[in-house]
């Protein structure tokens, strides 16, 4: 359905559009630094204008800016939102990196450098879709709007207050999240949704400063308490031990257990990724396949207490440190379940014991039966010339309830990124050819929506 014209212009441009990824991949935007975010939202806001874009940048005290852009049709009512993000995570270990993370270098076919994948070029996709429209037919075929963060990468904590307070801005008919994965075979996936969030830290003080070991006859353990507390929060089966954890978590239909069936996963692939010999708890690669989709989690992300340098120290520390990530399911609310949380670790000893809460987001899923994910699945097999693979859900986290709680539209996690992406690790890339198809597949989607 995508003019020919289209396809032509979008061809004879994908090196100058991976100069851009490249462009804006130098400008460092590293969220949990608050290193160059300003610098980049403008980049970003500059970029936009430069492909049509009518932009501006909201800020408001204490959060990172975002850019909002819209650009409108005459060709169709439908709007259209595109969510993505242009802070990126930070290139530690600089070391293993085989060019400068921030220099945004070209070679070999793809794009390298921090947020080459995610979400710079992710983003880029999306703004050369608008140019190779406008540049082609002096508009794009309905209207779009952009919706980029700077603070995805540290739990989106002001999205909320932006959206509550610009809620006309951002609404919309449907909604393209802001990634999505090509496998090894060129088989683009597309995710229905995204495990909400609560992240935390148990914070444990137990003396005023640390102690010789030999005290420990006498004195309390701060890192012993804390174990103690992690051992009570879920079982050997992986089971959360919080009472009420599981009231709300729901059942899916037999059509929807009919697509996670059909989905494929190569858990032979995904296990020797991680150098792992078998799933947690022996589960097959059904059981497995589910439970990234559908099953809550309780992770342990870092432990930080006392000496953990070469030799020995033998100290008795006074204060220990747990980082927790919560995976949530849609229907959990994290207001709820913080408040079961504190009520169980109280009842069973640790009240005494502080709890950050980082950030808490809810999990969001969109019917494979909308007509925007039937038009995404068709375009992926004319863009493609292969069946996609259909995911109910993504195992990660992201807002993207924000948008489909608040105006009730679908949405669907797709796009550019590939399986050796190196997302969040050094020598993070992109493949050329993946943003040229991505692109394409894009606009195959939107031709086919707006004709529903």
């Amino acid at each position: 359905m995508v003019d020919k014209r289209l396809v032509e212009y979008v061809n004879n441009n994908i090196e100058r559009f991976a100069g851009d990824v490249a462009r804006l991949v130098s400008q460092p935007s590293v969220s949990a630094r608050k290193e160059g975010l300003e610098e980049c939202a403008e980049l970003v806001r500059k970029m936009m204008e430069e492909v049509g874009v009518r932009a501006r940048i909201l800020k408001y005290q204490d959060a990172a800016p975002l850019v909002y852009g819209e650009i409108s049709s005459s060709k169709s009512s439908k709007t259209v939102l595109f969510y993505n993000h242009y802070d990126v995570q930070p290139e530690d270990p600089r070391e293993l990196w085989n060019s400068d993370p921030f220099k945004g270098e070209i070679r070999d076919g793809r794009v390298y450098g921090r947020g080459a994948s995610d979400d710079k070029g992710e983003l880029v996709s999306r703004l050369k879709l608008v140019e190779s429209y406008v540049k082609t037919f002096g508009e794009p075929p309905c209207n779009f709007k952009f919706c980029v963060e700077g603070e995805e990468e540290v739990g989106s904590v002001h999205l909320h207050e932006y959206v509550e307070r610009n809620s006309e801005l951002f609404r919309s008919d449907a909604v393209f999240w802001e990634y999505g994965e090509i496998d090894l075979a060129g088989r683009p996936s597309i995710a229905l949704g995204m495990k909400g969030m609560i992240y935390l830290e148990f914070r444990v003080k137990e003396l005023e400063a640390d102690a010789h070991s030999s005290a420990a006859a006498v004195l309390p353990s701060a890192p012993w308490k804390l174990v103690r507390l992690l051992n009570i929060l879920k079982d050997e089966n992986e089971r959360i031990l919080v009472p009420g954890w599981y009231d709300h978590v729901e059942n899916i239909s037999e059509e929807e257990e009919a697509v996670l069936k059909e989905q494929e996963f190569d858990a032979e692939s995904f296990l020797k990724a991680y150098g792992a010999k078998s799933f947690v708890g022996n589960m097959n690669a059904e059981q497995a396949k589910k439970a990234l989709a559908l099953r809550p989690t309780a992770n342990i992300a870092g432990i930080h207490s006392g000496y953990t340098g070469p030799g020995s120290k033998t100290v008795l520390p006074s204060e220990a440190f747990c980082k927790i990530d919560f995976r949530l399911v849609p229907e959990q609310d994290p207001q709820d379940l913080m408040e079961k949380l504190r009520k169980y670790i109280t009842e069973k000893g640790f009240g005494d014991i502080e709890i950050k809460v980082e950030s808490m987001e809810r999990a969001a899923r969109t019917s494979f039966k909308d007509p925007f994910v039937r038009a995404a699945r068709e375009a992926a097999q004319a863009v493609f010339g292969v069946k996609p693979i259909l995911k109910l859900s993504e195992a990660g986290t992201g807002p993207l309830y924000v948008f489909t709680k608040r105006y009730g539209v679908p949405a669907v996690v797709m796009g550019v990124s590939s399986t050796d992406s190196m997302i969040h690790a050094p020598n993070e890339n992109l493949r050329i050819e993946n943003l040229r198809k991505g692109i394409l597949w894009f606009a195959e989607t939107v031709e086919r929506y707006i004709t529903t």
